[in-house]
């Protein structure tokens, strides 16, 4: 029972937060095929989840415990995949409106993450190519209405006094049947300070394809009145909760034909999504030299996950499989360099070269002063002193070059890149495994987990590195810098 789909294990690899930047249009255009993806499969997954629970519940009765737990395990990840409820749902697929992103017309200006001067009759915004799933949608944004300082006794014209509401209207704009059905006017009132902002939700608002323009506009001016919008989003409408019976019935399927329905299905929804992410990553490498080897990377990592199809099906991989959301690499070789150190240096694949930095472990730099913040962690977390760290440095770079060089090696690199240019990798050795493993057993890196594991391949292979810390602590004789720390035992 240790199945699961890669494209969906990919899922939150990619949506967590993660160190390297990747730039914004290619941020964007996987945002989008990350939302299709899990608005399509995330009903026909749950239907799955809820037959394993019931097969978890026959086992665990007739006594098969161990298999019971390692289905609980898939049901654990399954659910993590995706939010808790309805309202968490609707706000996983939003679809941001951009002020920034934003043609304006008339007087209204963006300012910061702020739509605002809507003075003149005929001002508005309108978002073009905006990609969302055929569907009912929410807008929603905040809204601040504020009356703008006149004397007492001025006497203004009616069509430039400060109003105590404004009347909006949004809709998308197309002659297509239908569109015209989705027109909604919305008012926003009086707020009791310049500070203060209020949800406003309008809608639902039909959307019957798909990329979309959409326009906001003032019904009228208002010259005497600040208004300021912000946070605009589209935000599907939840729907009824499907009811799913996981009680056994003579005629109800088995997990068996379940699964395979379940392939079939989400093979079949995410062919075109995954056809359409594909055109638009090599529309991005060809339009922008910048983008060129990220959109590259991104293609490669859909096609790896697209090769676990047979016929019309996806093929089920084990939760034990490598890291899918991970590119790739095999046959890379390490090449020896003047700023290399332990956990920093350059490899080749295919005949370009990349800095690689280690996931997950830290090594002390060559030069503390060159590095002093990574220099002060890696003193604290053995409890070290300064000429300790820079002896630790050199040693680990001496090993890593003696170690890798030479080596045929495979590394699952992580989307994106680093600030510095460089990209965050776990590093594999034929027949001996995770690189990242040695230099913990060898006390030369500390061990820096991500602030959110995702998946079972991460988990696993973060639990090990923290066993393999412990137990290097507590060896006798103590090695690297733990011969060195204070708090070794």
């Amino acid at each position: 029972m240790r199945l699961l789909l890669p494209f969906l294990l990919a899922l939150p690899v990619l949506a967590s937060g993660q160190t390297a930047t990747d730039p914004a249009p290619l941020a964007a255009a996987r945002a989008g095929y990350l939302r299709e993806l899990l608005s399509v499969s995330q009903k026909l997954t749950g239907q799955y989840e809820a037959a394993l629970a019931r097969t978890e519940a026959e086992l665990a009765a007739a006594g098969g415990y161990e298999e019971a737990l390692l289905i609980k395990r898939r049901r654990d990840e399954l659910k993590a995949l995706y939010p808790a409820n309805e309202a968490e749902v609707a706000l996983s697929l939003a679809v941001p409106l951009p002020v920034q992103q934003a043609r304006l017309s008339g007087s209204v200006e963006a300012r910061t993450d702020m739509l605002t001067n809507w003075r003149t009759n005929g001002s508005g915004a309108e978002w073009s190519g905006v990609r969302l799933t055929p569907g009912r949608y929410y807008l929603e944004l905040e809204a601040s209405l504020n009356q703008v300082a006149a004397p007492p006794d001025a006497l203004l014209p009616d069509r430039v006094r400060p109003q105590d509401r404004a009347v909006f209207e949004f809709h998308e704009l197309s002659l297509l049947p239908g569109a015209a059905e989705s027109r909604r006017s919305f008012e926003i009132s009086l707020s009791p300070d310049e500070s203060s902002f209020a949800s406003v939700q309008i809608g639902p608002i039909q959307f019957t394809r798909s990329p979309v323009t959409v326009r906001l506009a003032a019904t009228t001016g208002y010259p005497g009145n600040q208004i300021r919008l912000r946070a605009l989003r589209l935000i599907p409408a939840v729907e009824p909760p499907t009811t799913v019976v996981t009680q056994s019935t003579p005629e109800g399927p088995t997990l068996d034909s379940l699964k395979k329905s379940l392939a079939e299905n989400l093979a079949a929804v995410q062919k075109p999504l995954a056809d359409a992410y594909l055109a638009r990553l090599r529309e991005l490498a060809a339009s922008d030299a910048t983008l060129k080897e990220a959109a590259e990377a991104e293609q490669r990592r859909v096609l790896r996950l697209l090769s676990n199809t047979s016929g019309a099906a996806l093929r089920l991989s084990s939760a034990s499989s490598p890291l899918n959301a991970f590119d790739d690499l095999d046959d890379v070789r390490y090449v020896p360099g003047d700023t290399d150190e332990g956990d920093r240096f350059e490899v080749e694949h295919e005949g370009k070269r990349m800095r690689v930095q280690l996931l997950w472990v830290q090594c002390a730099p060559n030069d503390p002063a060159s590095d002093p913040a990574r220099a002060k962690d890696f003193r604290e977390h053995f409890r070290l002193d300064d000429t300790s760290v820079a002896t630790l440095g050199h040693l680990a770079q001496e090993f890593t070059t003696g170690y890798l060089e030479g080596k045929p090696l495979r590394l699952l690199v992580r989307p994106g890149r680093n600030k510095d240019g460089s990209v965050s990798a776990l590093v594999f050795l034929p027949e001996i495994g995770l690189y990242q493993n040695i230099l913990v057993d060898q006390g030369l890196a500390a061990v820096v987990p991500p602030k959110e594991r995702r998946g079972v391949s991460e988990t696993g292979l973060l639990d090990t590195l923290i066993e393999r810390e412990q137990a290097a602590r507590r060896r006798k004789p103590a090695p690297g810098a733990w011969a060195l720390s204070e708090i070794h035992p």
